[in-house]
């Protein structure tokens, strides 16, 4: 393609339309490898966003229906659930083997697992392979693997627990292995951009304040092969400042300029770290760790902004395969609070505001009590529970 059109064409100035960045400019999509991954997983920025937001997601928000099944979920399951959830923002898969002892993990699992038995093994996604996958509309698996291949052993797709991030196109499914983006996929750009203004800020420290030598005959020096002396000589006195190096030139030549002041540069940094915290949806305050600037600003708008992306994270990437492993475990279903946001302070408002509209609702004949259940506001009472009707 060597050509692309936007709809508006100049009938007048042709040289409009050869320079418009829309005509001559096409955004592609390139998968990152594994190895890059891994790379931008143990880098510093990269490896906080990861623990920011599983934290703010998987850190006691879950709800259970009962105190014994929130023990045995945080005694067995807790932290692969959350090393698996790590895994799929870095790599877009994150799986969780329910490696059972003396069961051959190649056949369906027909019962739940017996967790004194089992080991929850979580595998990163570049040690994933999908076997088998159903191109059938009518298949609850359709485009979906039947069979895991993890680290060279061949799992059937009931003892796997598979943590995707986001999906990708269906054309692309199987360059993904039919699993999902990775979140440094999606913010490569903007981890690149800012890791050249880091870079940037050393070159202040290296070019600022460059000490240029004159040094008369030193081209003639250079051209018989006798610089070597001079250079060890001036290379020894850079030593003994706190600047990297120096600069040696012709006592007959001459410099036009000597400062090399790198200007914008905090502009420029606040601009790679405003669009870093766009795209990842992490408030830049939260992200830098510091207090929101400006008059009047309360942290409101930043602290709902970073809530909803902590819900959309719990809803539509986490809830599905952490319910479906607390099933294979026998366990009840689990569920996301619904007042997770805030402070104390504010949950205790919410709280308030709640049992108000409830005292309407019951003036009105309406039943309260579900609506206080609703919203996590009743407590239930275990001996009410263990002796009913006054028994």
């Amino acid at each position: 393609m060597n050509k692309f059109l936007d709809g508006l064409t100049s009938v007048v100035n042709q040289l409009i339309n050869r320079r418009s960045m829309h005509n001559t400019s096409v955004v592609e999509r390139n998968r990152m490898s594994d190895q890059e991954m891994c790379a931008f997983l143990v880098t510093g920025l990269g490896s906080k966003i990861v623990r920011l937001k599983t934290g703010y997601a998987l850190n006691d928000t879950l709800t259970f229906t009962d105190d014994a099944q929130k023990a045995m979920y945080n005694r067995h399951l807790q932290k692969s659930v959350k090393r698996a959830a790590k895994f799929a923002l870095a790599f877009g898969r994150g799986v969780i083997v329910l490696n059972e002892r003396g069961e051959d993990l190649y056949t369906p699992r027909t019962r739940p697992v017996d967790m004194e038995r089992t080991r929850f093994s979580v595998f990163s996604g570049d040690m994933v392979t999908a076997m088998d996958v159903s191109i059938d509309l009518t298949d609850e698996r359709y485009m979906k693997p039947r069979y895991y291949v993890v680290n060279g052993h061949n799992f059937h797709h009931t003892r796997v627990i598979d943590f995707t991030y986001v999906e990708p196109a269906e054309q692309d499914a199987a360059l993904y292995k039919y699993g999902g983006v990775s979140e440094f996929e999606l913010i490569r750009n903007q981890i690149v951009n800012d890791g050249v203004v880091e870079r940037a800020s050393g070159a202040i420290v290296e070019k600022n304040a460059t000490v240029f030598h004159k040094i008369k005959g030193f081209k003639e020096s250079l051209a018989a092969g006798q610089d070597k002396e001079l250079v060890d000589y001036y290379g020894k006195l850079a030593d003994l400042r706190s600047i990297y190096g120096d600069g040696i030139i012709d006592a007959e030549d001459d410099v036009i300029s000597v400062a090399q002041a790198l200007t914008n540069l905090a502009d420029v940094d606040q601009i790679t770290l405003r669009r870093l915290a766009m795209v990842t949806g992490i408030p830049l305050s939260v992200l830098v760790g510091e207090n929101v600037k400006g008059l009047n600003s309360s942290g409101e708008q930043e602290r709902q902004t970073f809530q909803d992306t902590i819900e959309n994270l719990q809803f539509d990437y986490f809830i599905d395969p952490i319910c479906e492993l607390v099933k294979a475990c026998g366990m009840e279903p689990v569920d996301f609070a619904k007042n997770q946001g805030g402070s104390a302070q504010e949950r205790l408002n919410f709280e308030q505001t709640a049992i108000q509209n409830a005292r309407f609702l019951w003036e009105m004949g309406e039943d309260y009590r579900h609506y206080l259940s609703q919203n996590e506001i009743i407590v239930k009472d275990k001996f009410k529970e263990m002796f009913p009707d006054g028994e």
